[in-house]
């Protein structure tokens, strides 16, 4: 496993919600909310939480997804489940 700097793994997560969004990574913050700022429903953050587990071969546990709001809730999620 490859050593990431939080703005690394903070421009992937954008990227990855862009993706998904159709909103441009530069119109994505670390404070963007999933639901109301990208307009992403309950099945988006479900594609979204599993596209993050591939791209960081990580497993995000449901208790987990729960807890991710924001990009920002997100990028310290992967922080904590890649230690």
């Amino acid at each position: 496993m490859t050593t990431q700097t939080t703005e690394m793994i903070s421009q992937q997560v954008i990227e990855l919600a862009s993706n998904l969004s159709d909103i441009p990574p530069d119109q994505i913050w670390l404070d963007s909310q999933f639901a109301t700022d990208l307009g992403l429903d309950s099945l988006d953050l479900a594609e979204f939480v599993m596209m993050v587990e591939d791209k960081f071969e990580i497993a995000v546990p449901d208790k987990e997804v729960e807890t991710i709001k924001t990009v920002r809730d997100a990028v310290q999620a992967i922080q904590k489940l890649r230690v």
